[in-house]
């Protein structure tokens, strides 16, 4: 992982988990995994990469080694970034922010993620942002530079968590 060469991506996204269920008031969790695996949301609609989301029960109160050891046995499947949006407008879910956390795999599904942000904004009618965080560089790019509610970030270290408060503020 680009900035925290000690730390596995698994292990930075856990301890941003925590972060986030610490000091935000409502969240939701979700990890991308195998469609084969247990997900309690669709998979992705005719991906060759078959991916889907399964909730992650993540408290404030567990310790890092405890979510760590949760997430390690996950079936992971494709990062398919725009899932999050769309699950988020199909159930109805009224989301500020979608913050997603991966290893540089940033495969775009059958919408790109910023087509999936723009239609979520438009149908929810609320001015959601979005955050990808790849914690290892592979020069991708989600985020369109011409909206100013979405940021792209690359690489981790000690400010990556300020920057998205600051963000998000």
């Amino acid at each position: 992982m680009h900035g925290m060469p000690y730390l596995s991506c698994r292990e930075a996204s856990a301890a941003m988990a925590l972060v986030t269920a610490a000091v935000e008031p409502s969240y939701r969790i979700v990890a991308f995994t195998k469609g084969e695996y247990p997900s309690q949301w669709s998979r992705t609609h005719g991906s060759l990469y078959d991916t889907g989301l399964t909730p992650l029960s993540i408290s404030p109160r567990q310790r890092l080694d405890d979510v760590v050891r949760s997430i390690t046995g996950l079936a992971f499947g494709g990062t398919d970034c725009a899932l999050p949006m769309v699950e988020a407008l199909k159930h109805r879910w009224a989301v500020d922010t979608f913050v997603v956390y991966t290893d540089s795999e940033t495969w775009a599904g059958n919408i790109h993620p910023a087509q999936a942000l723009r239609e979520y904004r438009e149908r929810m009618g609320i001015a959601a942002k979005l955050v990808v965080v790849a914690m290892a560089s592979n020069g991708f790019t989600i985020a369109d530079p011409d909206d100013a509610g979405m940021l792209d970030v690359v690489g981790f270290d000690t400010a990556t968590p300020q920057v998205i408060t600051d963000f998000v503020a």
